[in-house]
């Protein structure tokens, strides 16, 4: 299993403005093959801090999803914005057990 994780700092309003497209990537990346789970958060205390959470299959799935078209598109809007930072890095991982909950 690989597991994203990031932060993408945008400038204010921006994810707001972007909104739209954010939903439309995570719905079309949440049907591909191999993804487990992909979401997008904005810090609560921070509007402008964007936090990544991905799990996916194995790094065939990632690069099969980094060539899409949607992410594609998605990526064109993102670099429209204004962008202050990224960082996001992937892990290979393996279920070691619950912290909390079932």
């Amino acid at each position: 299993m690989i597991i994203v994780n990031g932060t993408v700092r945008f400038g204010a309003g921006e994810i707001e403005r972007l909104k739209g497209a954010m939903a439309q990537n995570v719905e079309a990346t949440r049907a591909e093959d191999g993804c487990e789970h992909y979401a997008y958060a904005v810090d609560v205390s921070d509007p402008d801090l964007l936090h990544v959470s991905e799990r996916w299959r194995d790094d065939a799935a990632i690069e099969r999803h980094m060539a899409s078209p949607h992410m594609g598109a998605f990526m064109a809007e993102v670099g429209a914005s204004k962008l202050e930072g990224m960082s996001i890095k992937a892990y290979e991982a393996s279920f070691l057990r619950n912290v909390l909950g079932e």
